[in-house]
């Protein structure tokens, strides 16, 4: 396990605060979490559009999808 110092804004720690009391989860464990989730969207969504671009192939066949919003 690696240590990081990462600094937050005072209203940021209240709320993780306030987070981990209400969820009873140790402090440690809480923020190796959503910080873990946090770090998965930001892949998820730096890598799906280049994923998109990449698949976005002129003449290729669209489907349209029933049913969905």
């Amino acid at each position: 396990m690696a240590n990081a110092n990462v600094a937050f804004r005072k209203e940021t720690l209240q709320h993780f605060a306030k987070l981990v009391e209400l969820t009873k989860q140790p402090t440690q464990e809480l923020a190796e979490r959503l910080f873990r989730e946090a770090i998965n969207r930001e892949i998820e969504d730096f890598l799906l559009p280049k994923i998109s671009d990449e698949r976005d192939v002129e003449g290729a066949e669209m489907i349209k999808s029933e049913g969905v919003d």
